[in-house]
């Protein structure tokens, strides 16, 4: 009887909590490149990934192959949004291909219900490696959407 009362106030514990315990939404976020807009939205963000290298070692008179930590591996991340008549993100393009000055830093921040920065992601040495316009389609109704690809060496923790 004891435990029953016991497992009932545990119970009573456990469904009381705020949302401050509620895992993040992923369609909250915020990017920043310097030279845009402040107020252009991305609708998509991915390939956010990190990974590290492996560098592998036969050694005789071994049947297993050693691996050893390399180094991390950036994943491309892939921005996109709906075309406007600017020509914003194309230009990030060209000016990639003419200017020696071209990388930057791009921030990517995931927001919680209060629209505070909750999770940030910083790309050091960042610069877009394409840009890509949209299907046109007479038979859609579907917005025009534009997406860049952008390399970076490495994540600033």
């Amino acid at each position: 009887m004891l435990k029953t009362i016991l497992n009932k106030m545990i119970m009573k514990v456990h469904a009381v909590r705020s949302v401050a315990n509620d895992p993040l939404n992923k369609y909250k976020f915020r990017v920043t490149i310097p030279g845009l807009a402040t107020g252009i939205g991305f609708q998509k963000v991915s390939g956010l990934k990190r990974e590290m290298g492996i560098l592998e070692y036969s050694e005789g008179g071994y049947s297993a192959v050693r691996k050893m930590k390399g180094k991390e591996k950036i994943e491309p991340i892939v921005l996109e949004r709906g075309m406007f008549a600017d020509k914003d993100l194309q230009q990030l393009y060209v000016d990639s291909l003419s200017s020696a000055t071209s990388r930057t830093t791009i921030t990517i921040e995931l927001l919680d219900k209060q629209d505070t920065t909750a999770r940030t992601w910083t790309l050091g040495e960042a610069w877009v490696k394409s840009w890509e316009g949209s299907d046109l389609d007479a038979m859609s109704e579907d917005v025009a959407i534009e997406k860049i690809i952008v390399e970076a060496e490495y994540y600033i923790d």
